[in-house]
């Protein structure tokens, strides 16, 4: 299991790498899947709590399942990136990866429930607060690699799908409704944990939060976006 102080490539050369090193808290990042937190039919397959499958009846909506990292992102850290890989879909499966707060139930799929977000693999749909956002590619299914980053120097969400970024937009402002369905307020969620979501037999992911090459080239992403940072800084 990867060493809680464990500091990907990409975040290497960002401008508050200093602060952190330097800082009386220590930032830990999301290094695993959590298996104390996630529903009972999520299965952690391997000591690196890094692959999981579904093991559920995968009948209904109410057979849904996510699970949620070790440590929330630290927003201090300006951006985060992570991947899964699909070994297998299933038949007619969903998997789903984005994120949520601390709170958000795991008996459901992420971006069903508010302060959630989920890429849907089955539709290709973004969904946050359990509406459909924006559709971002095709669906994804065995042998798709998906990743999902936030950007907390613009607040920007983004997804890629086989190296390539697929969609981003503004969804780290979770809007809350009235009974009335009038926006009261948006809440800037800081505290956000990797998430992962399951609902069909044979579903099987593993997921790459920094220790291996991603596919997407987040390191080059990330230069260009700490450069822009450093620029305004000046």
């Amino acid at each position: 299991m990867q060493s809680e102080e464990f500091l990907p490539s990409y975040l290497h050369n960002n401008p508050i790498s200093k602060y952190i090193k330097n800082a009386h808290k220590s930032h830990s990042l999301p290094t695993h899947w959590n298996s104390m937190d996630c529903w009972t039919y999520i299965n952690v397959m391997d000591q690196n709590n890094l692959k999981i499958e579904y093991n559920g009846p995968g009948e209904n909506f109410s057979d849904e399942a996510s699970i949620r990292t070790n440590n929330p992102i630290p927003s201090e850290v300006g951006l985060f990136y992570f991947e899964i890989t699909i070994l297998s879909s299933g038949e007619n499966g969903c998997i789903v990866i984005g994120y949520c707060k601390s709170d958000v139930e795991l008996n459901t799929l992420p971006g069903w429930d508010p302060d959630s977000i989920g890429y849907h693999g089955d539709d290709g749909c973004l969904y946050y607060n359990g509406r459909c956002a924006t559709t971002l590619a095709p669906c994804y299914a065995a042998g798709d690699t998906v990743g999902c980053g936030i950007n907390f120097f613009n607040m920007e969400i983004f997804f890629t799908k086989n190296g390539i970024i697929i969609g981003k937009g503004q969804f780290i402002h979770f809007e809350t409704y009235s009974h009335d369905n009038n926006l009261i307020n948006y809440e800037i969620v800081r505290e956000m944990y990797p998430m992962c979501g399951m609902s069909k037999n044979g579903e099987c992911i593993v997921a790459n939060f920094g220790t291996k090459p991603f596919m997407f080239n987040i390191d080059n992403y990330a230069e260009v976006i700490f450069a822009n940072v450093e620029l305004k800084s000046t």
